[in-house]
């Protein structure tokens, strides 16, 4: 069996700079991976098919979930066939904003580029992962990355020190298209706080231009993060187009949030080297993410189709 770790992430800011012809926008965004994970188990089988089911049943499991598409594309890519059966520990919540699924192609494309001995160059993972999600890229890199385009375009930046972080996911489930759906571009030009941050490195200029049009749909999210700002945090924030709220812990009130939100959640943000070594369990003990030093498993090396 083969144990991956799937991690979460939160967006630190998230500014909404244009509308494109294919009728997405042009984001800017930090990216930022926090101790917060799904589980997936692959074994082997015989079948030569790919079984995949999770404990959430709320998820479809069938060929449009993420999983599923990760194993199409290299299936259908390359000249591979072996039978998985796969199960998914889902603790991030769809729509809560914290990439679950993104999260999850993105390992399963790593492990299938480890264990065929694909030797997949990172352009191409990224050209893969942005067809199944957005957010895929981000996933391949992971710790603190400014994420452009529509979150395609990614750069590491100097990871965050170690924040205790602590997050409350709601029950509602926010679809992100609905979202950008009603989103509307001001004309008026606006600094970006993300540019200051990358200058400063000071946390409290972020913002998310899509908290008000998700507080306008869900005022209850809205609720939250105002219930959460009067508890003296640094930073209170919505994830993405999600339904989480988070904030950092350092000056606040941790015994009133906790009495306050009973299901709140601490964890903490993790970088670059952290993500890399746990993502997941590889005959090194280390995952292979853009260039990382393993031993290859023993395969041969099957030819891309063309």
């Amino acid at each position: 069996m083969f144990k991956l770790k799937s991690f979460a992430k939160i967006n630190l800011g998230l500014e909404v700079i244009g509308k494109r012809e294919d009728g997405y926008h042009d984001l800017k965004t930090i990216f930022q991976t926090i101790d917060f994970f799904d589980v997936l188990k692959l074994t082997e089988n015989k079948s030569g098919k790919i079984k995949i089911s999770g404990n959430n049943r709320d998820i479809d499991w069938g060929r449009q979930n993420t999983v599923s598409k990760a194993f199409q594309t290299i299936y259908e890519n390359y000249e591979v066939s072996q039978g998985f059966t796969v199960q998914v520990e889902k603790n991030i919540p769809p729509g809560s904003g914290l990439g679950g699924g993104s999260s999850n192609a993105a390992v399963i494309l790593l492990f299938l580029n480890e264990y065929f001995s694909l030797n997949i160059k990172p352009e191409e993972l990224i050209d893969m992962g942005k067809n199944i999600g957005a957010d895929v890229p981000f996933f391949f890199m992971g710790g603190t990355v400014l994420g452009q385009g529509i979150g395609e375009k990614i750069r590491r930046i100097k990871d965050l020190e170690e924040t205790r972080i602590a997050m409350l996911i709601s029950d509602i489930q926010v679809p992100t298209g609905l979202i950008f759906s009603r989103f509307g571009l001001t004309s008026v030009p606006f600094e970006s706080k993300i540019d200051i941050f990358l200058k400063t490195r000071n946390w409290k200029v972020f913002e998310n231009n899509l908290e008000s049009i998700t507080f306008q749909l869900f005022p209850e999210i809205q609720r939250i993060k105002e219930k959460m700002q009067s508890y003296g945090s640094d930073l209170v924030m919505m994830s993405g187009s999600g339904s989480t709220v988070f904030c950092t812990t350092e000056n606040c009130s941790l015994s009133r949030l906790k009495k306050d939100f009973p299901g709140i959640i601490l964890t903490r943000t993790i970088d670059f080297n952290t993500y890399h070594h746990h993502i997941g369990a590889w005959p090194s003990g280390k995952a292979s993410v853009f260039g990382a030093d393993i031993r290859r498993f023993e395969s041969s090396r099957p030819r891309s189709k063309t």
